[in-house]
């Protein structure tokens, strides 16, 4: 990629990891990669059609961008199992991360070692999985069948092997949603939710999966959008410097890619403006800022990042020290294919 040497003007967009609407190398895909010159995009079902049809999108999306930007995208779907897998039949159909850690380790790894096969035959390096939240809700919860466990010490351990079985067969893993959303009472896609940590033990409960799987390697980590008032009273997870530099970068050790949740989603597009996004997340050290439904969103937050960036020594220093970790990254699957 070699973006860390080009000017910022030329590479902001490295930043928008975005979805989009067609099932082939449309106009729309073509102007999506050349004009905002994107690091990367996330698949959804309305992307695929069959495997040999997804191989041939990612094939010439991959072809497209080598020649207009010098550069491979990332590729990033969510196949978690359940209720939230984007893969349809023909694909394997997987379980849920509760049936998955009702039916143990093996299943996992029998599971997770067909799903990346898959992911990786078809052109797709990362997976935005597995789900490391602890879960506390009740039945029927909006998370119940996405979490493994109640237990931390057993979400941690399943996790581990989800994301070692992941990774040695060639798809980057990524725990989420950082630093916990298994507390939480409200979905992030409708409204914001705020977890009540009452001390260090239950934060310690929640981060524990997550710190086992920075311990372990994992390649990526995913924020939440919910509020944390027991580590920051005023900004999100997603947009929070004390949440993402000074725990998970600091105190946990994490130098791998930081992708946001989709900023989409009402708990953070409806309550804070594009600016705001962008300069918090910046500062933040998000690598990703995902834009996963609306396309119309990517132009005013491209905008909005090359405005930030514009003038600013100290974000334009972060800004290149991400791109080296999405470039660390993409180099990752460079080797392995």
């Amino acid at each position: 990629m070699t973006a860390k040497k080009r000017p910022w003007q030329e590479t902001a967009g490295i930043h928008l990891m975005v979805g989009f609407h067609g099932t082939n190398m449309d106009e729309e895909l073509k102007f999506i990669i050349r004009d905002f010159k994107i690091g990367g995009i996330v698949l959804f079902r309305r992307n695929i059609e069959s495997p040999e049809q997804l191989r041939t999108l990612l094939t010439e999306a991959q072809s497209f961008a080598g020649e207009t930007l010098g550069r491979s995208l990332l590729v990033s779907i969510d196949q978690e199992g359940g209720p939230v897998q984007r893969l349809e039949a023909p694909f394997t159909q997987l379980p849920s991360a509760r049936d998955l850690a009702l039916e143990g380790p093996e299943a996992i790894v029998h599971w997770t070692t067909r799903a990346a096969d898959e992911l990786r035959q078809t052109g797709i390096q990362i997976n935005l999985a597995p789900v490391l939240d602890v879960f506390s809700g009740t039945p029927s919860h909006f998370m119940e069948a996405r979490c493994l466990d109640s237990n931390p010490q057993k979400v941690a351990a399943l996790g581990k092997i989800w994301i070692q079985t992941l990774q040695k067969n060639g798809v980057s893993a990524t725990a989420k949603h950082f630093p916990g959303l298994g507390l939480a009472e409200s979905d992030p896609h409708h409204f914001a939710p705020v977890i009540h940590w009452t001390d260090d033990a239950s934060m310690q409960r929640d981060l524990l999966p997550f710190r086992e799987a920075i311990r372990d390697g994992v390649h990526c980590v995913m924020t939440s959008h919910a509020l944390y008032p027991y580590l920051d009273p005023d900004w999100p997870a997603t947009l929070s410097p004390k949440i993402n530099n000074e725990w998970l970068r600091g105190k946990l050790g994490f130098e791998g890619v930081l992708l946001s949740d989709d900023m989409d989603m009402a708990a953070v597009s409806q309550r804070y403006s594009w600016a705001e996004t962008v300069f918090q997340g910046m500062a933040s050290s998000i690598d990703f800022f995902l834009l996963c439904q609306q396309t119309e969103n990517i132009a005013p937050f491209h905008q909005a990042l090359s405005s930030a960036l514009e003038g600013d020594t100290n974000l334009q220093d972060l800004h290149y020290r991400s791109l080296q970790r999405i470039e660390r990254l993409l180099q990752r699957h460079v080797r392995e294919c």
